[in-house]
């Protein structure tokens, strides 16, 4: 029982530490944007919201491929 309650410790322990890193780099990244935006490197910005647009859209094109084989 104790191994159980350790392995389920230290499990929500990583699960959270994940969790706490993406909410951290997604305000790095915000930061970095608005920096990018307050100094006028708007290409900087453009290009972070087109990788952004890329890869929503490699994301779709990725479920419409599993759906229409029908994996999912």
């Amino acid at each position: 029982m104790d191994d159980l309650v350790l392995t389920g410790t230290l499990a929500l322990m990583g699960f959270f530490a994940v969790i706490i890193a993406g909410i951290l780099a997604v305000l790095l990244f915000l930061s970095w944007v608005w920096s990018a935006i307050i100094g006028g490197n708007y290409s900087t910005v453009l290009m972070s919201l087109l990788a952004i647009v890329m890869a929503g859209s490699a994301y779709t094109g990725a479920g419409y491929y599993v759906q229409a084989k029908g994996w999912i």
